[in-house]
């Protein structure tokens, strides 16, 4: 038996006071034939982390739960049917088994490989932000170089990626941030052009492109935010909602929608996990493998804080004007 170290939440609610540390029992001695055994070494607190503990996630776990969308582990035994995954390989498990534990028994089929060559705390933030990134800048409209696409938040996590991917494949990007004194900061990482909320990215965007529409918006607040992102947009534009930081509505007026034919989309990367091909999710593995192991895409640390300490992990990554990402280093 080993015994490992959980946290988790028995009730949904306010995760600065319902998130637990506990210490559990692991039968690690009798493998499954397709069973996998895997010690966890650094986890991330996203912002679906803190919606899920609440319970206004998209998807409720049944409860107790153990908590962690995402994370990074090595794999140290294998039942004999394990054909997938190898020893030592990192690996990440699927949302739902809990990413914020000591060691954990999956099935294979609940494993994600990640690539070779990766720091821990590399791969345990591959999966949702990066990933979430590549996707809209890939799926929603067939961008050339050169393209300009326009978001808000741009000082998230997600936003620091799209700036740092765009880049890479040489589109540009306008980036609306809530307070004035971020423009070197994401200048550094790519950014082309940023402006604060007040800007009207209607009346002014043109000046800020040299004479371009934006193709893509990138919207994570919602509200009068969207909107403005929504007016920035040329014809046949797509506005791609995938966070609600404003916890306002949409409202799109519907001479926008039909004159300049705009499409609303919006995306869950944890939707697109479910419905990838294998050989999809590997391809993006590899191509965001290899720009985190060359520092072309780097991610903002704020804080590190050991498994024990969760629920002072949760209650920092709760905090507004927080400065890069929560991770949890779980095993050395």
């Amino acid at each position: 038996m080993r015994t490992v170290t959980v946290a988790c939440c028995h009730t949904f609610g306010d995760p600065r006071q319902v998130v637990q540390v506990e210490t559990r029992e692991l039968d690690d001695q009798r493998l499954g034939p397709t069973q996998v055994l895997v010690e966890m070494l650094a986890a991330p607190v996203n912002p679906a982390d803190i919606n899920i503990i609440q319970g206004t996630y998209g998807r409720r776990p049944p409860l107790p739960a153990s908590l962690g969308n995402e994370g990074a582990g090595r794999v140290i035994a294998v039942g004999g049917a394990v054909r997938r995954l190898r020893l030592d390989q990192l690996v990440r498990p699927v949302p739902g088994v809990g990413a914020w534990q000591s060691a954990l028994i999956a099935d294979e089929k609940q494993l994600m490989a990640l690539p070779d060559g990766l720091e821990p705390e590399q791969a345990a933030t591959l999966c949702i932000n990066p990933a979430t990134a590549w996707r809209m800048l890939h799926d929603f409209v067939r961008l050339q170089p050169g393209d300009w696409v326009v978001q808000n938040a741009a000082n998230s996590d997600v936003g620091r990626y799209v700036i740092q991917l765009a880049h890479y494949l040489d589109f540009h990007t306008v980036n609306v941030v809530r307070r004035p004194g971020l423009e070197t900061e994401l200048e550094a990482i790519g950014a082309d052009r940023v402006v604060t909320e007040e800007l009207d990215l209607g009346a002014r965007v043109k000046e800020l492109t040299g004479g371009a529409w934006p193709r893509l918006a990138l919207n994570s607040v919602g509200g009068a935010s969207a909107l403005n992102l929504a007016k920035a947009l040329g014809r046949r534009g797509a506005l791609v909602t995938y966070g609600a930081m404003g916890r306002q509505p949409l409202a799109i007026p519907n001479g926008l929608l039909i004159f300049s034919e705009l499409a609303c989309c919006g995306f869950w990367v944890t939707a697109w996990y479910e419905r990838a091909a294998p050989a999809k999710i590997e391809e993006m593995f590899a191509a965001l493998g290899l720009l985190l192991r060359d520092g072309e895409l780097v991610g903002k640390v704020a804080r590190r804080y050991p498994l024990a300490e969760a629920p002072q992990a949760v209650a920092h990554a709760m905090q507004e004007q927080r400065q890069g990402k929560i991770l949890l280093t779980i095993s050395s």
